[in-house]
Order: C-alpha cells, then sequence, then structure tokens
C-alpha cells in the first residue's frame, strides 16, 4: 500500500537495419527540470478512521484499533508507507498521546514539525521542530527540504487546516469495520469543500478497507 510505482528507463532501440545511422544523443538536464523535481514532494494525510468518521474515542482513547482481529498480525501497508516518508507534522495532542505511550519515538529517522498555538511548548524528541502557525509559504520551505514525501499524522484540528489551506496532495484512509458513535472527528471544525479523485483500494483481511484519494486541482 502507497509504494510508490517505479519504471525502468528505456535504455534505446534494438533491432534496428544497419543502413539506418545511429545518432549519439544525450539529454540535457534543464532549470525547469530541477524545478519540476523539487515539487515531487507530496502532502500525505495517512490515517485510520471509523465508518462513522471519529479517529479516536472522546478521551482520545485508540483502544478500539487493537480491537480490531488480526491473526496475521499485518500492518495494513504501514512499513511500505513509511519508507516513502521523511518529514511529519502533527497536532500538540496528537504528539504527546504518541509519547505516552511509553515508548521510542517511532519517527526518529524523520523530521519532526509539532503544530501548538503553545508559545512555550517544548519538544522531547530529537530533530522536532514546534511551529506556532503555519501558511503555504513556510509549508514550501519544509517540502523544498524534504527528499520524500510528508506525512500528516493527525489530528483532526491540524487535518482540517491543512485542507483549509489547499496542502494536502492525497488522503490514504483506513477504514475500519467499527462504528464508534462518538468521539474526535477525522474532520472537524467544518473544512471547506474539497473535491478528491480516488486512485487505489485496497481490502485487507482484517475487513479493513485502505482507499486512496488525490485532490484535484
Amino acid at each position: 500500500m502507497a509504494a510508490g510505482a517505479y519504471r525502468k528507463p528505456i535504455d534505446g532501440l534494438a533491432g534496428m537495419s544497419k543502413k539506418i545511422p545511429c545518432v549519439s544523443y544525450t539529454p540535457r538536464l534543464r532549470v525547469s527540470d530541477i524545478l519540476f523535481t523539487r515539487t515531487m514532494t507530496k502532502i500525505k494525510l495517512y490515517i485510520a478512521t471509523s465508518l462513522d468518521g471519529f479517529i479516536a474515542r472522546e478521551d482520545g482513547s485508540l483502544d478500539w484499533l487493537d480491537a480490531l482481529p488480526n491473526p496475521n498480525q499485518i500492518d495494513h501497508g504501514y512499513a511500505d508507507f513509511l519508507k516513502t516518508i521523511d518529514t511529519v507534522i502533527m497536532g500538540k495532542s496528537t504528539y504527546e498521546k504518541i509519547l505516552s505511550f511509553g515508548v521510542d519515538w517511532p519517527y526518529a529517522t524523520c523530521h519532526s514539525y509539532i503544530l501548538t498555538t503553545d508559545k512555550d511548548f517544548r519538544a522531547k524528541t530529537a530533530k522536532t521542530q514546534v511551529i506556532n502557525q503555519i501558511n503555504p509559504s513556510m509549508i514550501e520551505q519544509v517540502k523544498a527540504a524534504s527528499k520524500k514525501d510528508i506525512w500528516i499524522v493527525g489530528g483532526g484540528i491540524t487535518i482540517t487546516h491543512f485542507i483549509n489551506l489547499g496542502l494536502i496532495d492525497e488522503m490514504i484512509l483506513c477504514l475500519l469495520p467499527t462504528i464508534l458513535g462518538k468521539g474526535i472527528r477525522l474532520f472537524p471544525n467544518n473544512p471547506k469543500e474539497t473535491l478528491l479523485s480516488p486512485i487505489k483500494s485496497e481490502l485487507f483481511e482484517t475487513g479493513a478497507v485502505m482507499v486512496t484519494y488525490e485532490r484535484k486541482k
């Protein structure tokens, strides 16, 4: 899931008549090609959600994720997705929730950005920067510094903020066959109308369905 596609370059043409002269051609890298390459970094939302659109219980609990029967312990493509990421962005509450698990920081190989209006907040992990506000110009700087894609980890308020700024290129939603009834919404605070195109879906043996959308431009 979410593994990047790879296409082998065409090395040349074979089997042509000897009567046809062979002309050597070495393509030049144009400035426009360099600029295009630099803008290939995508901002992606990758998150699990209940069928009724909640990403956590009201108290932030994620116990309902572990309740999904998974006898073969499949990771639903998480490891493959993580290989495509070198930058993560999340809100303060999500950051503190992850730290509360008492495990090593799972994004140690990535650059991390924590969004909060708390100007006194200090990060406790390496390669982590606190940001008090975001705007498209600042995010473009983050993209320019990234060699891979950028992952919006959560939570809901951060997700809606990026949607309202038109900054999310792809949404990868893992729909669990669970109805919570109440909790923390995936898209809170009335995000702006946004048109998406489905580009991939995958059904897992656990009953979860991974659906990938790209933003229409």
